[in-house]
């Protein structure tokens, strides 16, 4: 298979390569398709190693490389590479259906590869018919795909000689019942007309002898996994070929980590860290006793690095020495190893990030990774804002690192996806296989997004002494009646509480007034909830920011509206837009809205944002726990 690097003309950029272009996805250039080639295929010079260790840990990697900044590459040096796929063509002007090494051949014929290579045509014809890709491929649910089995459909399975097919549409139509395919030698014709009738193209594959090879195109290998599952035809183009799953985190600078980070920062003592990790590894393959870290020591490759690393570093730590270099690279190993429970609770994993934005724990803030502001209750109470307001945080530097994880064909494999699948198709519903994109390296691909962000906790006695207030009532019956609903998941079940609900509808009506008097588009800014009602482990947070994968990240027009002189007219004003919507007095009645009926007095009206935005789509929202009924003002939090 041929690869290609892909030019800035194409309109790609590097954040598209996480989503929608990830690895393993089809891009069009112009009248071709390439599918995104494995990392490992990559220019490796351009590639930046990047650093979250809390994702690395909850991922067990080492860390995470970034797409190049350029993938130009009129030096020699282009970045991104594709593979052709598929690899059948159409003449458009002879409707003859080919390989495209077999189209090579004949402009070879002529002289004429130089110019096929920059654009394929058909060297046959006169008017040097420009060439397209086949609009169909085929998929499985493991995730493997390959060409549409153009030989054998036309021949029912038989042996023909000398294939020479062509693809007519009889009617010039867009339907697929007008195109068939051809072969010229030995006048067989076969219709696509059942190709997206699952069972007839079922059955009709096993009649031709035709199974999935189990290719990963991207991998660009010839050894193929074995595969069992069935083929279903796709349009290139089609939405439900390739499923990313991002996994994101913000990047904490934590003290515990700051040696090690200023380490990994600097391209050069990375290298030599790199170097003094595989000693280790090779030293030491069970627990490190005082025994191999004396060995280690008396490596000389290890010793001459952590010399090297320590006169670095002795500006910033005048304290440092081999010793605590190697034990911090030891415990960074040790963390690894040790990943976290695959089944943590998303909310565990954010409580670090919970207890640095909200003050109550220290951490390195001489990291550009994160500079924030705090102020306390008592400062904000000079400010006149609501005494429910506990802090409020100002990040001026915001890191947010997402990493492409692995993809699916035919259906998403993201938790909340899987729920509308079950609710659509029922419990016997078909899955897909998540295929992980970790490299031979043990990384994946991530990216760094720089931004700014206001961040909001509420005082947990307050809303605890709220939740007493409303007990029985019917703001909190027809939250809590939500539990009984047939389509709920268990999962989602410890999301349905009044004090979820208000802390999410919370977040959406200050997003809403942010993005009037901020600069940035409703689109642009994104939630982030932190939240936990277990007794002494309360957790009520949000986090409101933006991003961008620019080194220079954002402007600072969303911090400057998060002092608490500025804030306090922008809750004022997001509560009082509550308190009525034009869809009013259903909307604020509404016993049930939106997805699954999980939204109460909630529309797009008043409360609902962007779903690019919003980290549940949209549900689980309602102004009743804000602002009251419309009969019982009294029980609203505000």
């Amino acid at each position: 298979m041929t690869s290609k690097n892909l030019h800035p003309e194409h309109n790609i950029r590097r954040s598209q390569l996480l989503t929608p272009f990830g690895v393993g996805s089809l891009f069009d250039i112009n009248n071709q398709t390439v599918m995104i080639a494995d990392s490992e295929y990559w220019n490796k010079d351009e590639l930046k190693e990047i650093h979250d260790p809390r994702l690395e840990q909850a991922m067990n990697t080492s860390g995470f490389v970034e797409p190049p900044i350029s993938v130009d590459d009129s030096t020699g040096g282009g970045g991104i590479s594709g593979i052709r796929f598929p690899q059948w063509y159409l003449s458009p002007y002879t409707r003859r259906i080919q390989p495209i090494y077999e189209w090579r051949k004949m402009a070879d014929k002529h002289g004429k590869v130089r110019f096929f290579d920059e654009k394929p045509f058909d060297a046959s014809s006169k008017l040097r018919d420009e060439l397209v890709p086949l609009r169909f491929i085929c998929v499985c649910s493991n995730g493997h795909v390959q060409d549409f089995p153009w030989v054998e459909w036309p021949h029912g399975g038989k042996i023909c000689e000398h294939p020479d097919l062509e693809l007519n549409n009889t009617h010039n139509s867009g339907s697929i019942l007008d195109y068939s395919v051809h072969c010229k030698y030995c006048d067989k014709k076969k219709s696509l007309g059942i190709i997206f009738n699952k069972n007839a193209f079922s059955d009709y594959l096993d009649l031709i002898g035709v199974h999935c090879k189990g290719n990963y195109v991207w991998k660009n290998r010839v050894k193929s996994d074995s595969c069992n599952q069935g083929l279903q035809v796709l349009l290139r183009s089609a939405n439900n070929l390739y499923f990313p799953n991002i996994s994101s985190s913000v990047n904490i600078p934590f003290d515990d980590h700051s040696l090690i980070n200023a380490i990994k920062a600097d391209e050069d003592l990375n290298a030599d860290y790199l170097v003094i990790r595989q000693n280790i590894k090779k030293i030491a393959k069970e627990k490190f006793s005082e025994t191999i870290k004396n060995k280690l020591c008396k490596n000389l490759i290890v010793n001459s690095l952590l010399q090297n690393i320590v006169s670095v570093l002795q500006i910033s730590y005048p304290n440092i020495d081999q010793s605590q270099v190697l034990n911090e690279i030891i415990d960074q190993i040790d963390s690894e190893n040790s990943s976290y429970d695959e089944n943590i609770d998303v909310m565990d994993y954010r409580r670090e990030e919970f207890n640095i934005l909200s003050g109550s724990t220290p951490y390195d803030n001489s990291s550009d990774k994160l500079i924030k502001q705090t102020f306390n209750q008592t400062s904000l109470l000079r400010d006149k804002l609501p005494v429910s307001v506990k802090c409020i945080t100002l990040i001026h530097e915001l890191q947010v690192v997402n990493v492409l994880r692995s993809y699916s064909r035919l259906k998403p494999t993201d938790s909340d996806s899987m729920k509308e699948i079950i609710r659509e198709e029922g419990e016997n519903t078909d899955f897909s296989k998540e295929v992980s994109l970790r490299r031979t390296d043990g990384r994946y691909v991530g990216m760094r997004s720089h931004g700014e962000g206001i961040f909001i906790t509420l005082d947990p006695v307050q809303v605890t002494e709220w939740m007493d207030r409303i007990k029985g009532s019917e703001i909190s019956k027809r939250i809590l009646n939500k539990v009984n609903n047939p389509d709920v998941f268990e999962d989602e079940k410890k999301y349905i509480t009044p004090d979820y609900y208000l802390l999410h509808t919370l977040s959406h009506i200050i997003l809403k007034e942010l993005s009037v008097s901020s600069g940035y588009s409703a689109t642009a800014l994104k939630e982030r909830l932190y939240f936990s009602n277990e007794v002494g482990q309360e957790m009520y947070g949000i986090l409101i920011y933006t991003s961008s994968s620019d080194s220079e990240g954002t402007l600072g027009g969303l911090v400057k509206q998060g002092v608490p002189e500025k804030m306090k007219w922008i809750l004022s004003a997001a509560i009082e837009k509550a308190k009525w919507c034009s869809f009013d007095p259903v909307c604020i009645d509404s016993e049930g809205q939106g997805s699954n009926s999980l939204n109460a007095g909630a529309c797009h009206a008043c409360a609902l944002v962007s779903e690019t935005s919003c980290e549940k789509q949209n549900q689980y929202l309602d102004r009743g726990v804000l602002i009251g009924g419309l009969d019982t003002p009294e029980l609203g939090f505000f």
